[in-house]
């Protein structure tokens, strides 16, 4: 015999008084202090926290003196409808900090992902990120003066040491026109030209390598910032990866050992045994997108 579904009002209003009260343990304040219908008390704590997060945008503009534009309706209510559900009050920071860089005319941020991203990152892995983006900049700002500096001084190291190869190259002529005249004292003179010459292919090595220094210096500034997978749970990083935020990266090496050749004169081939060590490093890296995020709900006065 088929059960017949109870839909009296009895029925119903109780299961509308169960999904209250739990809900009421899940939100503040609860439904039964502010006295609402179920769909209300949402919407009003939703209100509530996006009052609050406009509010603090507001404050971050006069704070750092911020001419405001009108951004799109695209960008600006899926960030309102996702900042509303935010109840950590570190991240309605993030939230209200992302705002009023999009809203800042001096910017141009208008990337529409950055608050689904918000929306889907806990505060530890946001902090995780931030703290990586921050050794970065910092490394940054270490590598860029060493390479103003570098850009200075190399003008005058290079002239010196090409001043001193010429110095090389005359003394090794000297050196030679001593060696065909006075063949008594030939093999200490081939010597003194051999170390002679050994001098100065290091300076011309030194010289080259000065073009290398630069480009080297040039690659770790633009090399993507190594992050600790260790400070997170698998499915954080995992988290990460999927949002783009960080990525991961394969580096293999190959030692070479020894070669054996045996030579057995029955066989028509020689046979080649080769070992070789084949190593990977496997790092998790933090991407452009993830930089870029991190600058976006950064306060201003702080960059």
């Amino acid at each position: 015999m088929d059960k017949k579904i109870d839909i009296s009002s009895t029925t119903i209003d109780k299961g509308i008084d169960v999904a209250k009260n739990f809900l009421g343990k899940l939100i503040m304040p609860a439904i039964e202090e502010a006295g609402l219908l179920l769909k209300d008390a949402v919407t009003l704590w939703k209100f509530k926290n996006q009052v609050r997060i406009l509010n603090k945008a507001k404050e971050y503009c006069e704070k750092n003196n911020i001419s405001t534009k009108t951004i799109p309706l695209k960008l600006l209510c899926p960030l309102l409808e996702n900042a509303g559900l935010e109840e950590d009050e570190a991240l309605q920071e993030k939230w209200a900090i992302l705002l009023s860089n999009l809203v800042d005319s001096d910017r141009n941020i208008e990337n529409h992902v950055f608050p689904y991203i918000l929306g889907q990152i806990s505060i530890t892995e946001f902090v995780f990120l931030e703290e990586a983006f921050i050794e970065k900049r910092e490394t940054v700002t270490e590598l860029k003066i060493e390479l103003d500096q570098f850009k200075i001084d190399r003008p005058q190291i290079e002239q010196g040491l090409r001043n001193e190869i010429e110095k090389k190259k005359e003394e090794i002529a000297i050196a030679e026109r001593h060696e065909r005249v006075d063949l008594s004292s030939r093999m200490a003179v081939l010597k003194k030209i051999r170390e002679l010459a050994s001098e100065k292919s290091r300076l011309e090595s030194n010289l080259t390598r000065l073009g290398w220094q630069e480009s080297s210096i040039v690659n770790k500034i633009n090399r993507l910032q190594v992050v600790s997978e260790h400070k997170l749970k698998g499915f954080e990083i995992s988290n990460l990866v999927r949002l783009g935020l960080i990525k991961v990266t394969q580096e293999t090496y190959a030692h070479p050992q020894t070669i054996e050749i045996p030579n057995q004169s029955n066989k028509e081939y020689l046979e080649v045994e080769l070992d070789i060590d084949v190593e990977s490093d496997i790092e998790h890296v933090l991407t452009e997108l993830g930089e870029l995020f991190i600058e976006a709900c950064t306060d201003r006065s702080k960059m």
